[in-house]
């Protein structure tokens, strides 16, 4: 009797998460569309492919969330130009998450939506639990409108994997079998134990250093900042990466050539320009010397080092050389370049 009582429960519970239709959604899995009452800020959007999507489940109650918001507005203007978007979904009121952001202003500048009837919520954030513990929770998807990423949108993994995938460096299958790996060596960057944060970061390196690039440059900084050796980063930087993981990896020469000049987690007397500058001419080697991306990623360099004129016409170079769709991201930075140099010529003696 009891053997048949529990057959007929398991059987109902089956039954009833049939008749629900909820299916758990993982890293990988095909995004669900959206439902939204209210677009809030921001023009409607629809899922489609070939673009970046980060959707984020946010209450204007939650604290955590209201510190991701400068963090998600930073990362929006990092990478509108290249096809992302940001949208911070409430199941609030309408009202109530309209006045919140007409409060934040430009502060919060990515799109904001209301969910209808929490349906957005159910195919998302529910479907991904017990993944997650509670909000802010994000999903990133790439434009292969699959799950790249579920999370929290404060965690250092957050911001890595979205720039994996916006420079299409993620492979889903890649990341599960790096994961165990990856989780070790931060663990073991938190406790200070440099020698198995730096095994297990080249542990999943070494699966693939093109799809784990960005874990190579957080490798780098690790022992530049953390580890607080600049002799040994920069050494890490010229052999390791520049002559042996990027040598015929262009992107990622420009990753680290830009992170070394421009990172603001990297402190001014840490930064190597001499060693920037070959890698971002190591770049322009293997993608050709009229490469746009190749050409801005030296300008950079020589902007920083000073060299306002030279970036200006590496810049230009860019700009000419990028395709249409591009060229307002190239314009914008020599805009930046010109504004410099004439700053600094109405500032010279006379």
């Amino acid at each position: 009797m009891k053997l048949r009582t529990l057959v007929s429960a398991v059987v109902g519970l089956a039954i009833t998460v049939a008749a629900s239709g909820q299916q758990r959604l993982s890293v990988g899995d095909a995004a669900p569309g959206l439902d939204i009452e209210k677009w809030v800020k921001g023009d409607q959007v629809t899922i489609t492919p070939g673009e970046v999507y980060v959707i984020e489940f946010w209450a204007t109650w939650c604290g955590p969330c209201k510190r991701s918001i400068p963090h998600l507005t930073e990362l929006q203007k990092e990478y509108a130009d290249e096809g992302l978007t940001i949208i911070g979904v409430s199941y609030e009121e309408a009202d109530l998450v309209s006045r919140f952001v007409r409060g934040q202003g430009a502060k919060m500048g990515y799109t904001v939506a209301v969910d209808r009837s929490e349906a957005t919520k159910r195919r998302w954030f529910d479907a991904a639990n017990p993944k997650l513990g509670g909000i802010p929770a994000a999903f990133i998807v790439d434009r292969k409108g699959k799950i790249a990423y579920i999370g929290n949108p404060l965690q250092d993994d957050f911001e890595t994997t979205l720039k994996s995938v916006m420079t299409g460096r993620f492979d889903a299958a890649l990341q599960r079998q790096a994961d165990p790996h990856l989780n070790a060596a931060r663990n073991a960057r938190k406790l200070k134990n440099w020698r198995n944060a730096s095994k297990y970061y080249e542990d999943v390196i070494k699966l693939d250093s093109e799809v784990f690039a960005v874990v190579a440059l957080e490798k780098f900084e690790m022992i530049l900042n953390d580890m607080d050796d600049k002799t040994q980063a920069y050494e890490y930087a010229r052999n390791t990466l520049m002559n042996q993981h990027f040598t015929s990896d262009a992107g990622a020469l420009q990753m680290l050539a830009t992170k070394i000049s421009n990172d603001p987690k990297i402190d001014q007397s840490k930064r190597d320009l001499d060693a920037a500058l070959e890698i971002a001419q190591a770049s322009q080697r293997v993608a050709g010397t009229t490469d746009p991306a190749a050409l801005a990623s030296v300008a950079l360099v020589r902007y920083t080092r000073g060299e306002v004129d030279q970036a200006i016409e590496l810049q230009k170079q860019a700009y000419f050389n990028a395709p249409s769709k591009r060229k307002s991201e190239y314009k914008r930075v020599l805009s930046i370049y010109q504004g410099a140099s004439e700053r600094s010529a109405a500032l010279a003696p006379r």
